[in-house]
């Protein structure tokens, strides 16, 4: 008998959900874990690499700005169910584990449907279609907001992927040195997600002349596509593996506002402009931008002023005192114990003890 966990797509879902099965793993070890992600999804190799067997199956979900597209899943979603079932049956699972997404979907409604406790994660202030419409078979649904919008979810916060050992792991200046950057120079960190985002690359090569000329060194993000003919002081990476390196040497981080990135900047208390996509299901990253500005933990800015995302950075370069009062804010809204809370639940629950 096992724990199931359920997720993929992109990192946001993923990395919370990693950061449980390994507190579950560092204190239960001999109780066993599977995942099942999507079938050829990236999530496939970073499971793999921490060692967890991986079930990639077939995932599709509701595509609202191109409707033809959904008379598809009248094939593709029965099959997707049948394949997941015939793996339950092999894996034989105690509960299911989820931080939603389409991929998350299937063997989480397995699990209603076949009376196995369902124990869902709403990374986002606003609860994304899956997380809603799966509620209703959960045994309990966590929120990583203290108030998840119209969802009655328990606030436990974001499980991040480092240990209090990673705070110590460098200084800033040997994190700062270690990506070839001198030490008295402020780093801007750029993420544009696990995937990179192509507007937001754009709005920061139109802002990166101004930062440089500030005096900044800047890490950046940028996915698959990697800007060419870039100055020195700009050192692209497609995907940063060692993030407690990145995290520990930035001074200010340009971020998107997902909310698993926005529980890794308030776990590592980093001062932060965020650009919230535009373009994700239900708008979940405004409002959960809006809750972080509202309580001064984060600049905002909207990716298509891009004049107005060039002079945030400026500001925050000029005045470091702001820089430490929202880094301090971010702080606070941080819940440092919530992969190994979420895993002693969980544990609970489906074993019985602790």
């Amino acid at each position: 008998m096992s724990l199931v966990i359920a997720a993929g797509g992109t990192g946001g879902h993923v990395f919370p959900a990693l950061a449980v099965a390994e507190a579950w793993r560092q204190r239960w070890p001999d109780k066993p874990i599977f995942w099942i992600g999507r079938e050829g999804g990236r999530e496939e190799e970073w499971i793999q690499k921490a060692g967890i067997p991986f079930y990639g199956m077939p995932a599709a979900g509701w595509q609202p700005r191109a409707f033809w597209r959904n008379l598809s899943l009248l094939y593709r979603l029965p099959k997707a169910f049948w394949a997941v079932e015939k793996l339950m049956r092999q894996l034989k699972p105690k509960g299911v584990f989820s931080t939603g997404g389409y991929p998350g979907f299937m063997p989480s409604l397995w699990a209603g449907l076949h009376s196995r406790p369902l124990f869902l994660l709403e990374l986002n202030r606003y609860p994304g279609r899956t997380i809603r419409w799966l509620s209703r078979f959960a045994f309990r649904v966590f929120g990583a907001f203290p108030e998840t919008i119209g969802l009655k979810a328990e606030w436990i916060g974001v499980p991040v992927r480092f240990s209090s050992a990673d705070r110590v792991r460098y200084t800033p200046s040997e994190a700062k040195r270690s990506w070839g950057i001198p030490e008295d120079r402020s780093l801007i960190l750029v993420l544009g997600g696990s995937q990179g985002s192509t507007s937001l690359n754009q709005a920061v090569f139109e802002s990166l002349r101004a930062w440089i000329e500030a005096g900044a060194f800047i890490l950046w993000q940028v996915g698959r596509q990697i800007p060419q003919n870039l100055p020195s002081e700009v050192l692209t990476v497609p995907f940063i593996e060692d993030m407690v390196r990145a995290y520990i040497a930035a001074d200010i981080v340009v971020s998107r506002a997902g909310g698993s990135t926005l529980g890794e900047l308030a776990w590592w208390g980093k001062a932060a402009v965020l650009v919230p996509s535009p373009h994700v299901a239900e708008d979940h990253q405004r409002k959960n931008a809006a809750f972080w500005e509202e309580r001064g933990a984060a600049l905002v800015v909207e990716e298509e002023n891009v004049p107005a995302l060039r002079e945030a950075v400026l500001y925050l370069l000029r005045k470091p005192e702001k820089r430490i009062e929202i880094a301090r804010a971010a702080q606070a809204l941080s819940r440092p114990e919530a992969a190994n809370q979420l895993a002693e639940y969980l544990h609970t629950v489906l074993y019985g003890i602790s």
